[in-house]
């Protein structure tokens, strides 16, 4: 059906009952005074040459995710990042705030958010044409999906101050969505400079989809965790997990797969979720399942260094199917080979890393036929990792993974610079 209003007065209309409600106009007061602009001299290079980077990010509350940008500092950029000053998560019942990631102390600005925890429906609180004037950004970075209502509300502004701006693609799934919904992602990527592609599929996704400006491949990064010695002592062949332990990750295959092996094996799960009472404790040859949560990303490599395999057997829905595979460069950073399913980025990211196996998913006795030719084969698995280990090194380091979105920005302050200039 035909949409009755454009997508700019749907963003009207919505910000309208913002206002309304009272909690926009509260809470902008603070939106320009509260930006930190540093005073080092990086930032007086970054006022000379163009390098004034805007982000707006909900990923970086934790801080973690700040490490692209803390990299961007290092390289000279003038960084200031709009993160939410409040987030939610399933799995804490408290609103998490924002983490700083050391070095980042003068680059974040918390700003309340409407829907906070919801990544695509959640909006910010302020007046984002008041950051814009006193950050005065020469490019903006959106690390949010372009359907996102978050994506939607600055685009309007960023547009209509000619301000270059980029969003990121993390979805590979062409999944039915609301009319306007589709408008306001058709309205994002048609102004959009360039759009981060977080894998092959979510690139060519953004280019049907309208997508007009650069459109390229700007990876996750793998935190630069130290090596951790594996644990010391004999111990039986461990599979292990890390993620959330809902139905769509393929646990219940990962189990059955596990009980198809000859004892002793391990089955170690890192994370959390709906499935845990289902998966605790339930018996595999020799031992019993394992889970390990509330673990700081800091503490992640000693997870991994437990593992001898780390199985990703997500399955496909109707509504989502694996994106990045993060886990995937993780397990490989800290020597760890991979066996994945079919599904999703899976089966690229393996290919690409050439650090692990892949089976068909869903297919519980695959699955075991790849751990358990791991499981006899060790200079089998030290091949596997220590090519992942490379190619991690080369594609998905802080710095390797920062090098494609930092070509992307500075090409489109380039365009905008041509474009003042021609005008």
């Amino acid at each position: 059906m035909p949409l009755s209003v454009s997508p700019g007065q749907l963003m009207d209309r919505f910000e309208s009952s913002l206002k309304i409600s009272g909690r926009l106009a509260a809470e902008s007061s603070f939106s320009c005074k509260d930006v930190a602009v540093s005073g080092a001299p990086a930032a007086a290079l970054a006022a000379r040459s163009g390098r004034r980077l805007l982000v707006v990010s909900h990923p970086c509350v934790v801080s973690v995710n700040q490490e692209p940008y803390l990299e961007l500092r290092r390289r000279g950029w003038d960084v200031t990042v709009v993160v939410p000053s409040r987030w939610r998560h399933e799995y804490s019942p408290r609103p998490v705030r924002p983490e700083t990631l050391p070095g980042m102390e003068s680059s974040l600005l918390p700003v309340p958010v409407a829907l906070a925890g919801r990544p695509q429906r959640h909006v910010y609180l302020t007046r984002c044409g008041a950051i814009c004037r006193r950050v005065d950004p020469d490019v903006v970075f959106l690390e949010a999906e372009s359907y996102s209502l978050a994506a939607a509300q600055w685009e309007r502004v960023l547009h209509r101050r000619s301000i270059p701006f980029g969003v990121q693609c993390a979805e590979n799934l062409d999944r039915p969505l609301p009319g306007f919904v589709r408008a306001l992602r058709s309205r994002v990527l048609r102004d959009a400079d360039f759009v981060a592609a977080r894998s092959q599929t979510a690139a060519g996704l953004a280019r049907d989809w309208g997508a007009r400006g650069e459109v390229g491949f700007a990876p996750h990064a793998v935190p630069s965790w130290p090596a951790v010695p594996p644990a010391d002592g004999e111990r039986p062949f461990t599979v292990g997990y890390a993620g959330r332990l809902v139905s769509s990750k393929g646990l219940t295959d990962l189990l059955a797969a596990m009980r198809l092996l000859p004892a002793p094996v391990e089955l170690l799960l890192v994370g959390d979720g709906e499935l845990r009472g289902e998966l605790e404790g339930q018996p595999i040859p020799g031992s019993e399942v394992k889970v390990l949560d509330g673990l700081g990303h800091d503490e992640m490599a000693g997870a991994y260094a437990r593992m001898d395999v780390l199985a990703l057997p997500s399955r496909t829905t109707p509504t989502w199917k694996e994106q990045f595979g993060r886990v995937v460069v993780e397990a490989l950073w800290c020597g760890v080979p991979v066996v994945g399913s079919d599904s999703g980025e899976i089966p690229w990211l393996i290919e690409l890393t050439g650090g692990g196996l892949v089976f068909p998913e869903g297919d519980a006795a695959a699955l075991a036929e790849r751990l358990g030719q791991l499981r006899t084969d060790p200079q089998l698995r030290s091949r596997l990792a220590r090519t992942g280990r490379e190619a991690v090194e080369r594609l998905f380091t802080v710095p390797a993974a920062t090098d494609p979105l930092e070509q992307m920005l500075v090409a489109a302050v380039q365009r905008s610079a041509g474009t003042a200039n021609r005008g």
